[in-house]
């Protein structure tokens, strides 16, 4: 199994993303680079040509809720220490409620 990046220390650069303008700007590049690989595999998985609105849309709204979810959740652990499985368990969660928002669309 590959270990990833300590969590606190992920932790800590996400919440510097909101004062430090140069960290903003790197981190949003990031998913904003990830959106077309999203938009390419949501129009494959739905038969859609490539360049079809809908999954360039689609791609645009899950990118940015896995944005918000992984800001809120690193903005809102700062100061909690929890073991990794209950981090990981707390990510996953935070992560799936912000899809299901996202997916329930705007109202």
């Amino acid at each position: 199994m590959l270990a990833g990046p300590d969590r606190a220390t992920v932790g800590a650069l996400v919440r510097l993303t909101r004062t430090e303008p140069g960290l903003r700007a790197i981190w949003l590049q990031t998913y904003d680079e990830a959106e077309p690989a999203f938009a390419r595999a949501l129009a494959e998985r739905a038969g859609l040509p490539a360049d079809d609105l809908r999954p360039t849309i689609q791609a645009a709204i899950f990118n940015a809720a896995l944005r918000a979810a992984v800001e809120h959740y690193a903005w809102h652990t700062a100061d909690t220490d929890p073991d990794r499985a209950t981090a990981e368990a707390e990510l996953t969660a935070t992560l799936r409620s912000a899809l299901r928002v996202a997916s329930e669309g705007v109202v």
